[in-house]
């Protein structure tokens, strides 16, 4: 079947022009952890007003990485992560981010043992804490170094109109 304007994939039919309510979302906050050993930040971000389910968190450093003449920073995951919202904690301690979630220096990313489900408008709140002092050159303007969290899951958008 040719591409129409209604039609512009040969997989898709008039009957899938409404996959369903539920399409991927995705969230993320940065947050500048600094460089010293045990030092923390904490970031949050709020889900819309609409259902989510949370399927996944990913990390990574920002910037430029594996480049010691020009930053020292390394996508080595050597942080823990705690999370939390406004009802639960979701670990009895900090975890470490790449064994618990993989990462891009070990090239995968784990789901969750179990999706977990908000309603919408919930506030999940993020505690990274650097497990070595960093040495980065040159010396950076301020002490941190950016990492980004991801969340990954399904929204119910509603049907379309």
């Amino acid at each position: 079947m040719p591409p129409t304007k209604t039609n512009r994939n040969s997989l898709v039919s008039r009957f899938d022009a409404d996959p369903g309510p539920w399409r991927p979302m995705f969230y993320a906050v940065e947050i500048p952890v600094p460089l010293e050993a045990g030092g923390s930040e904490i970031g949050s971000i709020t889900i819309q007003n609409q259902p989510f389910i949370w399927m996944a968190l990913s990390h990574q450093i920002m910037g430029n990485t594996a480049d010691p003449e020009t930053s020292g920073l390394y996508q080595d995951g050597q942080y823990d992560i705690e999370f939390k919202d406004e009802l639960s904690n979701y670990q009895a301690q900090p975890i470490p981010a790449a064994a618990s979630f993989g990462g891009p220096s070990v090239g995968y990313s784990l789901d969750l043992a179990v999706p977990i489900g908000y309603p919408g408008a919930k506030t999940i709140t993020f505690r990274v804490i650097n497990r070595y002092t960093r040495i980065l050159t040159p010396d950076p303007d301020e002490p941190v170094f950016p990492v980004k969290l991801v969340l990954s899951g399904v929204s119910d958008w509603g049907e379309m109109r």
